[in-house]
This record gives structure tokens, sequence and C-alpha cells, in this order.
């Protein structure tokens, strides 16, 4: 059910607050942004899958999420904002980039893309109490 996918991305969200906090804290403050990327991208992640559960879609790898949202009409305009969030957490993953207050703010735009398509159309298909996450205060 994609309510159950929902509950994941509010437990991103929380461990997002969670690292950015504690990382915050620390004297000297600790630059958890790739990790923070990381979430952000496994957000918008969930909502894709989410939204691809409700319509009879498996999606098993990321691989599988780019593809659909390749072709399906209603959503071709978000594969660019999350391929780009896809490769800049795969970037932060494997090569332990960090990222500065202005990548966030472009990266955070294109978050708020997919994250605002894809609840809209679970609302639309009649999903109750979908789950809208707000990042921006973390990262």
């Amino acid at each position: 059910m994609p309510g159950n996918l929902l509950e994941l991305v509010k437990h991103d969200l929380e461990t997002l607050a969670l690292l950015s906090e504690s990382a915050t804290a620390r004297k000297p403050p600790l630059d958890v942004s790739d990790w923070k990327w990381t979430l952000l991208f496994y957000m918008a992640c969930i909502y894709v899958r989410a939204l691809a559960e409700k319509r009879g879609k498996s999606i098993e790898r990321h691989t599988d999420a780019r593809d659909w949202l390749n072709i399906e009409p209603d959503l071709i305009y978000i594969a660019k904002p999350y391929r780009k969030l896809e490769e800049r957490s795969r970037d932060a993953r494997y090569e332990g980039r960090r990222f500065n207050p202005k990548e966030f703010a472009e990266g955070y735009g294109w978050f708020c893309e997919v994250r605002n398509k894809i609840v809209a159309l679970l609302q639309a298909a009649g999903v109750a109490n979908v789950v809208i996450v707000e990042p921006k205060p973390y990262l």
C-alpha cells in the first residue's frame, strides 16, 4: 500500500532532522551534506515508489524508477529533477561529495517538483492522508 511507503518518507525526514541537528550541535559542526543529500533523494524515491505501487507498477531498482518516469505522460516533466537528485546522491554515496547551501537550494527545488507532483497524483487517486514532508529546515 502507498500509505506504508509514505510512513517511510516520514521516517527519512525524521532521520534527516536528527542527523542535521546532531551534526550542527558538534563543535566544530560536522559536514554531513553528503548524507543530507542522500536522504533528500530517498524521500523523492519513496514518493515515486508509492505512486507506482498505487498504479500497480513494481519499482525494484533505481533504473526502474527512471525508466517509468520517462514513459508516463503525466510524470515526464519530473524525470529530469528526479534524475538530478539521484545523480548527486550517487556522487555523495560513492565519491564522498559534499554540497554547499546554493546546491541544496537547487536540490530542494528539484525535490519539491517531484514531491508536489506525486502528492497531487496520489491525492487525485484517492490516497487518504498523503504525507507531505518538508525537509528545507534541515538542509
